[in-house]
């Protein structure tokens, strides 16, 4: 059956009710990092981080100035396009990697660096939530990281605290909020059956890829 295009009337109100409403401008860019699942959108306004399951919209703007998360995405997105990574299936975040660590100045390759360390945050367990044990005990464990490493932060410094001390201050702060939990279980091993079975399935799928790359 085919779908019925929306009237002028129906997409008013659909804006009008937007709880989040990015517009594409005369200067959006975007790009699909292939390998890691992930499209970054920059207009005059926003920031757009997605991945299949969550997307984060930053401000251009906020009371501190132009904000970071805006200016790295915006940045990445120029190295992106100014360098040859492009795929049939987007952009290769790892091909960019290659193309800009043989470059004699390593500017671009830090900022890309840097920046990937900042992204990998959006697929971690922070903005997953379940109910069985394991992803409980991660959403736990995140709670308790953010909270022991903050805590750090914010305590009167009456002197300098080394990369290593405040290291060994989270480990610490960590193991004191957890001092009082049950030892169980949360990452059970595999068994010889589970193990057997993902060998066969990767013996099959590399006879699959040489058979196509001998026909091809």
């Amino acid at each position: 059956m085919e779908q019925k295009k929306p009237t002028k009337a129906q997409i008013e109100r659909r804006l009008q009710n937007a709880v989040v409403l990015v517009e594409k401008t005369t200067n959006t860019k975007s790009i699909y990092l292939a390998d890691k699942g992930l499209r970054l959108t920059v207009t005059d306004d926003y920031a757009v981080v997605e991945t299949l399951s969550h997307r984060h919209v930053f401000d251009k703007i906020t009371m501190s100035g132009i904000s970071r998360p805006y200016l790295y995405t915006d940045k990445l997105i120029d190295i992106a396009l100014q360098n040859d990574c492009a795929t049939q299936d987007g952009y290769s975040f790892a091909k960019l990697l290659e193309i800009l660590k043989a470059k004699e100045n390593q500017a671009e390759y830090n900022i890309a660096v840097y920046t990937e360390w900042w992204l990998f945050n959006c697929f971690q367990p922070l903005y997953g939530i379940a109910e069985d044990e394991t992803s409980s005990f991660l959403v736990y464990e995140d709670y308790v990281h953010n909270l022991s490493r903050n805590q750090v932060i914010l305590e009167q410094h009456n002197e300098d605290v080394t990369n290593k001390q405040f290291i060994d201050k989270v480990i610490k702060n960590v193991q004191e909020f957890t001092g009082h939990i049950t030892e169980t279980v949360i990452l059970p091993k595999k068994t010889d059956e589970e193990i057997i079975k993902e060998n066969i399935e990767a013996v099959a799928e590399q006879e699959m890829n040489d058979a196509m790359e001998a026909q091809a």
